[in-house]
């Protein structure tokens, strides 16, 4: 792993991604590329003008110096953090911008923040940090902020992590790309199944999960199955009872209809979970 990109737009989701960004960067010496992508105001033209017509460009010009300003203090506190960072400011849509930068680094990871998923609309459109986990060439780490003043920030580390598996498909290309990141930490893989009464059950979950513990040794991998309604609430109940440290999770192609009427398991639990979720494709996109 040597690219590692951050987007951020100086919310409140910045704060708790940058313990990530750090680790993450320090672990595996990477180089951070730090991008802000900025909206350029559109004024209504459909509104009475009051007053000087130049003073809505004014405020869009120094809304520009503003976000160009934070950047270049960001990427200065983590260069004095002894981390080798670039800045990259973009112009466009946020998920495209972020996605074709990625594109444009050969990035090996994105770490983003994900601002609380509250309101109804929220969940049905999805948070652009959804959508750059589910859209992205590269995995991507989806750090969740704060909901709530009583929650408490979890802290950045890697001591425990579970993959999340149906074992319905071929994993085995992601899953060696896990036990190389977990090696990197020295820490074990969990390896979850949640058996739901409303997921297909097709191949031998046993077979699969030895030929796993042939490929990666025993050592290396920690099996456990659990039952539930769902996989979402199986996963959300799992999680609320064990410190997990990263949930690590696959995502798969899907019809634009199949997409739209149904978001998949990997797109609720980022909406819904308070850990860390890095997700891997089962898909090369670049």
């Amino acid at each position: 792993m040597q690219n590692i990109l951050f987007p951020t737009d100086f919310t409140n989701a910045t704060e708790p991604t940058l313990s990530w960004v750090r680790l993450f960067t320090r672990q595996f010496n990477a180089k951070l590329t730090v991008l802000h992508v900025y909206q350029p105001v559109v004024p209504d033209t459909t509104l009475p003008t009051i007053g000087d017509p130049g003073i809505g460009a004014t405020a869009s010009e120094e809304l520009l110096r503003i976000s160009q300003d934070n950047l270049s203090d960001l990427v200065a506190k983590l260069q004095a953090d002894g981390l080798t960072v670039d800045a990259e400011w973009r112009v466009g849509a946020v998920e495209d911008e972020i996605i074709q930068v990625a594109r444009d680094l050969n990035a090996d990871l994105i770490i983003t923040g994900r601002s609380d998923v509250t309101t109804f609309f929220d969940r049905l459109a999805g948070s652009a940090a959804t959508d750059v986990a589910m859209q992205a060439p590269c995995p991507v780490l989806v750090v969740p902020t704060l909901a709530q003043e009583h929650e408490v920030l979890r802290p950045a580390q890697v001591k425990t992590v579970v993959y999340t598996t149906q074992l319905e498909f071929e994993e085995t290309r992601i899953l060696k790309q896990v036990v190389e990141l977990v090696k990197v930490f020295e820490t074990p893989l969990h390896v979850l199944k949640v058996k739901a009464d409303n997921q297909p059950d097709v191949y031998d979950d046993a077979y699969n999960l030895a030929q796993f513990q042939r490929i990666f040794g025993t050592d290396q991998l920690q099996i456990e199955t659990v039952k539930a309604r769902g996989v979402t609430d199986g996963l959300l109940d799992y999680l609320a009872h064990r410190e997990v440290d990263l949930l690590v999770m696959t995502t798969r192609e899907r019809g634009f209809l199949d997409g739209l009427l149904q978001p998949s398991i990997t797109e609720r639990m980022l909406n819904r979970t308070s850990v860390p979720v890095l997700v891997y494709h089962d898909e090369i996109k670049r």
